[in-house]
Order: structure tokens, then sequence, then C-alpha cells
């Protein structure tokens, strides 16, 4: 139950990363639904993002699998890419360093992910 709970907040955070904010965050939220319209390379970047964060929704309603581990490593990996981007320039190139919605977002995000995989990990070792 609490796995399933984790799952669902970690979809939850990183909709608020994208969605908050005058960062990448807001342009980026924007480009992961408008992209649907663009060419072909906005179109597959965001139906791989929107299928990434189904298939996270999807898992959680879902009994647990052997492979859920490596879907959630491998899909968390792809969704920090522009994350860890905006990351790096707001630490190296914003003269005064701040962008704190984009850390009071980012925050519980790690710490949801980092505790869902956790949490997959070892419900994987009990089976």
């Amino acid at each position: 139950m609490i796995l399933k709970i984790l799952k669902i907040f970690t979809v939850i955070s990183y909709l608020f990363i994208t969605w908050t904010g005058d960062h990448l965050g807001g342009a980026f939220g924007l480009y992961i639904i408008l992209g649907l319209l663009g060419n072909i390379s906005t179109i597959l970047l965001s139906v791989l993002f929107l299928t990434i964060l189904t298939v996270f929704l999807y898992s959680s309603f879902k009994p647990f699998k052997k492979n859920e581990l490596y879907v959630f490593l491998l899909g968390g990996v792809i969704l920090i890419i522009p994350i860890l981007s905006h990351f790096y320039t707001v630490l190296t190139q914003f003269k005064n360093r701040g962008d704190n919605l984009f850390f009071l977002t980012l925050f519980p995000f790690l710490i949801l992910y980092g505790m869902t995989l956790f949490l997959i990990s070892r419900q994987k070792k009990l089976i």
C-alpha cells in the first residue's frame, strides 16, 4: 500500500516541477502537452514523457512485477535529464543563484523517487 502511494506521489511531484514557476518547468510542462501538435521530434519527446508518467501511474494500480525496478530506474533517468539540465543552469548561470520554487519542487521529487526505488528493490528481493 505504501509503495502504491509513493508511486502516485512521485508522478504528482514530477508534475509539480514541470508546471510551477518561471523556470524550465513552466515551459517544459507546456512543451510536453503542446509538443503533440508540433513536428515529429517534439511529438516523439512528448509521447515519451507522457508514456513514462502513464506507466508509472499504471504500475501503481497493478500487482508487483519482477521487472518493475528496471522500469522505474530507466523511466526516472529519462525524466530527470531535463531537470538536471535546468539544475545546472540555475547553479552556473543565474546571477542570484535563485530559483527557489524549482528547488522547492525538486527536492520532494528526488526524495519520493529515491524512496520508491528503495521500496521496489526491497520488494523485489522478497519475491
